[in-house]
């Protein structure tokens, strides 16, 4: 029997509670549900507003655009893309080392002190005078921000069993997607106090949307907890709930050996095909997010240019809004259904429907309603991979290393997407919007030869043609396979 319940306060060195193998019974059913919620109130919030402002810092520089960035600055040509690329230059040179070591980096504070230094650098970067400082701060920026991504993806699979995990990465998509929103509302109000105190509305957007992460950062240092042995909101008993529940979900899992960092697993991540497979995915999807991201308000105005930077700001905001509620609907069908190549491959469809509405419509509504579709579709292509892989990856060395691989792949669209949007395309970018559809297409094949390598695998299984494989094994060494045991299920 236990003894009594005890708390971790968050402004203490963080210990650990032991995990058992006890199962759970149907009594405990409520209690669990009751410590999810409560997991779900610590992490969640934060995290998506972590993400959104982020996303914010990384982006905004697309808003100052309009309020004169580039005149002020002396920008000729392609510097403006740029300078958007080089971002995403140190931003991929640190996801994959983040995550391999994420658990050795303390993750909630490690999440907490970098979004600091980003915030930080995003104030400043209101500050430079020339084409040189941009780029200064771009890049150290892209260094400050290139492990949060991943990082947040796998700090979920400490807390969240792979049936759940879509519907929590939502919170991380609705951060990035909200980011948009609120990107635009500021812009649209700041372009009201252009010139005040002698400082152009670009300068003003940074130097305000700066700050927010700054303190947000110092907040999550203390409000963060490491893991689910370390979650000080949670009592002993409750922590305990929370490891069994993590060792129910998968057994090849729960083992000792499976939750800390092997060399063979890292390795093991790099020779897999499916890793490669899903990180082409997101490299491909990844192209349409940051382009749209970056690009909206331009590809807006270019719609109607009669319209002013202003209104083309607010018009911005129910886009980004849609791209939330539409990947929110389609996480919960897919946690619910437990399904995930079939709504990414819907997803590619509707997105190159909005892509051929913004080529050869003739009128405002028909290209503004492109937007709309594209934004059905833009989180869903990415989300439902960065959230497919890990769950079929037990072991927290090949996990971890798989996530940092897909996302720095993925992430290297960014130097790739503001290219396809020059400025000599205005008013149809046809370029930029028929280059996305061929990837978008890429990417429904991708979703549809994983799919059907891991049916085939999960059929030749339950069949018994792998048991083969581990006729000479005990039951541990067999759970010490991960995702190559012939007992282990691929989610599809």
């Amino acid at each position: 029997m236990e003894s009594k319940s005890t708390a971790i306060s968050p402004f203490s060195e963080q210990t650990t509670v032991e995990s058992t193998e006890e199962p759970l019974t149907d009594s405990d059913g409520a209690a669990e549900k009751a410590v999810l919620r409560r997991v779900d109130w610590h992490i969640l919030p934060l995290i998506t507003l972590i993400y959104m402002l982020a996303f914010l810092d990384r982006a905004n520089i697309g808003n100052g655009r309009l309020y004169g960035l580039e005149e002020d600055l002396g920008l000729r040509g392609n510097q403006f893309q740029s300078a958007v690329a080089v971002f995403f230059a140190t931003y991929v040179a640190c996801e994959v080392p983040s995550t391999i070591f994420l658990k050795k980096l303390r993750p909630a504070r490690f999440i907490s002190g970098i979004a600091v230094l980003w915030g930080i650098i995003a104030t400043f970067t209101g500050l430079v005078q020339n084409y040189e400082g941009l780029l200064a701060c771009r890049l150290l920026l892209g260094l400050a921000e290139g492990p949060l991504f991943p990082c947040l993806i796998v700090y979920l699979t400490f807390f969240y069993t792979r049936k759940e995990l879509a519907v929590r990465f939502g919170y991380v998509v609705l951060g990035g997607a909200l980011s948009g929103a609120v990107s635009g509302l500021l812009a649209y109000a700041i372009g009201y106090i252009d010139g005040r105190h002698g400082l152009r509305a670009w300068r003003w957007l940074l130097l305000i949307e700066g700050p927010p992460s700054v303190g947000l950062g110092v907040f999550g240092w203390f409000f963060l907890a490491d893991s689910p042995e370390t979650a000080w909101y949670l009592s002993s008993s409750q922590r305990k709930t929370l490891i069994l529940r993590s060792s129910r979900d998968e057994r090849e899992a729960s083992t000792p050996s499976a939750r800390i960092l092997h060399r063979s697993d890292v390795l093991a991540a790099f020779k897999d095909w499916k890793i490669w497979a899903f990180s082409v995915l997101n490299f491909l999807a990844d192209i349409q997010i940051f382009s749209y991201a970056y690009f909206l308000p331009t590809i807006i105005k270019a719609i109607n240019p009669a319209w002013s930077t202003v209104y083309v700001q607010a018009l911005t905001i129910p886009c980004f809004i849609w791209a939330a509620i539409a990947f929110f609907a389609i996480a919960y069908a897919s946690d619910k259904l437990q399904h995930r190549a079939i709504f990414g491959i819907l997803a590619c469809l509707v997105s190159i429907i909005g892509h051929v509405m913004l080529i050869a419509g003739h009128n405002v509504a028909v290209q503004y309603t492109g937007c709309f579709f594209i934004a059905s579709g833009i989180y869903v292509v990415s989300g439902i991979a960065v959230v497919w892989m890990p769950t079929n990856l037990p072991r927290y060395g090949k996990r971890s290393t798989a996530v940092g691989m897909q996302l720095m792949i993925g992430t290297s669209a960014g130097i790739a997407a503001p290219y396809l949007y020059p400025t000599g395309d205005t008013p149809r970018y046809v370029m930029g919007h028929a280059v996305t559809i061929g990837l978008l297409g890429l990417c429904a094949m991708i979703n549809g030869v994983l799919w059907w390598s891991m049916v085939n695998t999960n059929r030749k299984r339950a069949a018994g043609k792998e048991d083969w494989k581990i006729s000479d094994l005990s039951d541990g060494e067999i759970d010490e396979l991960g995702d190559k045991s012939p007992r282990f299920v691929y989610a599809t």
